[in-house]
């Protein structure tokens, strides 16, 4: 019992110093620097401010466009409370308005971090190793404060929320704050909705019926996991065929508007090969249990009831925008799909090297770990093993922060496959040290020549290069071979610590 006491005094310790490490990182960073396009606000977030500044006016009058109608939260939010409060709305006050609710923001991820440890009853190693991933990257330790008018940070502190309501048996609740996700991050809402819609958990196969000799009952009882192994087939050959008939239109123009540079046939070619022969590889040797359920499982899975009100929910809120949207055009949803299943052939595995640069090393551990973890995940429910496809696909994306909604809900899988490892100390503290090394917040990202490059699109020269390597599909070669060589270190260095560092088990 004493040795026991000590451990957990020993992690409480350590998870309170890398709390504070982690707050005194942020402080750091928000206060180093900022983005210098548009006075702060950067890119995207010159439109977040205006949210801030003109929302009480522009809403009821104007409106917005139907893509970014979908992302005004929390900046409408703050635009109320200055407005009540009497705050002046120029730049200088709303940038400190948005530091402040940086911090606010943060200080609920960590509670829910902590109360999602307590429930689920993660081992002290294993809760320290999470937060390290989930904490200790670029996103957090860098990025949020360096351009803060940007709606991912709310986006998963929206989704953490709801899914730990929902894993406390609270569906309404969770649906409830998950419903905020079509102002912020609509994915947070249909992520959700899959969870409500396919909730009976059943056990794998069981529900298969005898085998028919029928060609329909024989589809619908085919196990899932086959079909898993042959997905990423399926995927190289639609990426091969988009690109084949953006050539044949002789549309290249429109493929390097998607690749963000000028289409190789080469590269991508070589890319395509790589990308569908080492996941098959690893799809078939890992026999990963993505959807461990036959078709039909999911049939009998399918909540009618939650049907009802999810959709009724759905429609009332997205009608309700509609009133408010104007006919101004932004961006194509269709898009955004097509960039997904395109730009992963921009380089060889870019989409590794992407994920590495922006979240450090949670998606080697989670590969390191994969048998354990998609079982963990996938066996909870049918609607989970469908958002665990779900987050497959965007994580094709080399833009890695659109899986940003998805992490808060890979925790509770990842932590019992770290538990059942059995680890001893040694992966914690490697994962730690590795972490604040890979989140590079210690690079200063504001060089001269940085701002003209931006301002200009110069977005290959080395200054811009500082801030667009961790946004995959605009990495340069360069940008790109530093950051594959770094996410395959990484990933051997995972798993050989991994591999040596389980405790014996007890006979």
């Amino acid at each position: 019992m004493k040795e026991s006491a000590k451990k957990n005094l020993a992690a409480k310790a350590t998870l309170a110093l890398l709390t504070i490490v982690l707050l005194v990182l942020v402080a750091i960073s928000i206060f180093g620097e900022t983005i210098p396009v548009n006075d702060g606000a950067g890119f995207d977030g010159e439109f977040y401010r205006e949210v801030f500044r003109n929302f009480t006016g522009t809403f009821f009058t104007a409106g917005y466009d139907s893509f970014r109608i979908q992302r005004i939260f929390p900046f409408c939010l703050m635009n109320v409370v200055y407005n009540l409060a009497g705050i002046p709305l120029d730049n200088a006050h709303m940038i400190v308005g948005m530091y402040v609710l940086l911090f606010v923001n943060l200080a609920f991820q960590l509670f829910l971090f902590f109360k999602f440890a307590q429930f689920l009853k993660w081992k002290p190693i294993t809760t320290v190793i999470l937060f390290a991933l989930f904490f200790l990257n670029f996103a957090t330790l860098k990025g949020y404060g360096y351009e803060p008018f940007q709606t991912d940070p709310y986006a998963i502190t929206i989704a953490f929320a709801s899914y730990y309501l929902f894993i406390k048996g609270n569906k309404r609740g969770a649906f409830a704050v998950s419903l905020l996700g079509l102002v912020t991050w609509p994915t947070i809402t249909y992520v959700m909705a899959l969870l409500l819609l396919f909730p009976h958990r059943l056990g794998a196969y069981a529900t298969t019926p005898p085998a028919s000799k029928a060609f329909l009952p024989r589809l619908l009882d085919t196990p899932f996991p086959k079909v898993f192994q042959i997905l990423p087939i399926a995927y190289g050959l639609v990426a091969g065929a988009l690109v084949l008939l953006f050539y044949a239109f002789h549309k290249q123009a429109n493929l390097e508007g998607l690749l963000l540079t000028a289409p190789s046939p080469r590269n991508i070619a070589i890319s395509l090969v790589l990308f569908t022969l080492i996941s098959t590889l690893f799809a078939v040797c890992l026999k990963i249990p993505t959807l461990p359920y036959p078709a039909r499982s999911y049939m009998k899975a399918f909540s009618p009831k939650a049907f009802a009100g999810v959709a009724i929910s759905i429609i009332a809120v997205s009608l309700l925008l509609r009133m408010f949207t104007n006919n101004e055009f932004f961006f194509d949803g269709k898009l955004f799909l097509l960039q997904i299943i395109v730009r992963p052939l921009k380089y060889p595995l870019i989409s590794l090297a992407g994920h590495v640069v922006y979240w450090g090393a949670l998606i080697p551990v989670i590969l390191a770990l994969a048998k354990g973890f998609t079982r963990n995940f996938a066996e909870k429910s049918p609607g989970h093993a469908l958002v665990l496809l779900a987050f497959v696909f965007f994580a094709l994306d080399s833009e890695a922060r659109h899986i940003a909604t998805f992490v808060p809900l890979l925790l509770p899988a990842l932590g019992k496959a770290l538990d059942d490892a059995n680890l001893t100390v040694k992966p914690a503290v490697y994962i730690v040290i590795l972490q604040l090394v890979l989140a590079h917040s210690y690079i200063t990202i504001n060089v001269p020549g940085l701002a003209e490059s931006l301002e200009s699109a110069k977005f290959t020269t080395r200054a811009a290069q500082r801030y667009l390597m961790n946004y995959g599909p605009w990495m340069t070669y360069t940008s790109f071979y530093d950051w594959f060589g770094t996410a395959l270190c990484v990933f051997v260095g995972i798993y050989e610590v991994f591999k040596h560092s389980k405790r014996p088990q007890k006979q």
